[in-house]
């Protein structure tokens, strides 16, 4: 019953996702191929509309992707969809872990896309005197060294896993805007849950040692002050390794207690 689960949360939430990513991609590639088009100054006419097209799909895919989870979530286990999700034989945990790796199939693809969008902002911005040739070397140069791909990788890799724990967020506060106890303004209270989630998870962050705000900001004036790229990616290693530890724990305990919550207080009614 959990790749049915799935199966249906994927297919239910595929028109959107599709025709959002599909117009994402296609700014994507129009930036890049504006610039690998040109090697002169002619490229500089459609660039900032293309680059500027890049950037607000990246905050439309990203808000997209929040505020669709949250619905969708909602719709299925507490809207019109409710009562027919809690007559399937499936136990309460494969339910909420068949919508969270639903959703992080689709986070997953939003990551790419803002990734190539990214990717298609920094290669169509590059001055006109620099050329294709050039860029990839220079790229192929900086990928050679050990420290940055290391850094690069935590760094995607951090992202990637932020997404996954705002879901699971997501998935805690609109279960506790739901509860039996809230009657009306079940969405309101959802979002205020949301805030109040993201608030308290930052300030259980401050109380660890290494990930605290004094600590990073010290961190990050200190390695800024070497002037030495190197250094400053091992630096950020040392950052992002507790980090994605943190991450992993919260999303755990969210998703659990989201199952419990669902499962002792989510009735047919």
């Amino acid at each position: 019953m959990l790749g049915k689960v799935i199966k249906h949360d994927l297919r239910a939430s595929s028109p959107l996702y599709i025709v959002a990513c599909a117009i994402a991609l296609l700014f994507a590639l129009a930036a890049a191929v504006n610039r690998a088009g040109h090697d002169d100054f002619s490229y500089l006419l459609l660039a900032p509309f293309w680059i500027t097209g890049c950037t607000v799909a990246i905050l439309v895919l990203v808000i997209l992707f929040l505020v669709y989870t949250a619905l969708r979530y909602q719709k299925s286990m507490y809207g019109s969809e409710g009562y027919l999700t809690f007559t399937l034989p499936v136990r309460t945990a494969e339910l909420i872990a068949g919508k969270f790796i639903a959703a992080a199939v689709w986070g997953f693809i939003i990551w790419l896309l803002c990734g190539l969008l990214c990717f298609s902002i920094l290669y169509g911005s590059i001055a006109p005197s620099i050329t294709k040739e050039e860029f990839w070397r220079e790229a192929a140069n900086l990928w050679a060294m050990a420290d940055l791909r290391n850094t690069l990788f935590l760094v995607v890799v951090t992202l990637f896993l932020s997404i996954l724990e705002q879901v699971a967020v997501i998935y805690l506060a609109v279960t506790l805007g739901h509860l039996p106890c809230f009657r009306r303004a079940n969405g309101i209270l959802a979002l205020v849950f949301y805030f109040v989630i993201t608030f308290a998870e930052g300030k259980i962050t401050d109380l660890i040692p290494m990930l605290s705000q004094d600590t990073l900001e010290s961190s990050m004036n200190y390695l800024i002050s070497l002037g030495d790229i190197i250094e400053f990616s091992r630096g950020l290693q040392v950052f992002f390794v507790p980090s994605i530890v943190a991450i992993l724990c919260f999303t755990a305990v969210y998703l659990v207690i989201s199952g419990v919550l669902v499962k002792k207080y989510t009735s047919l009614q």
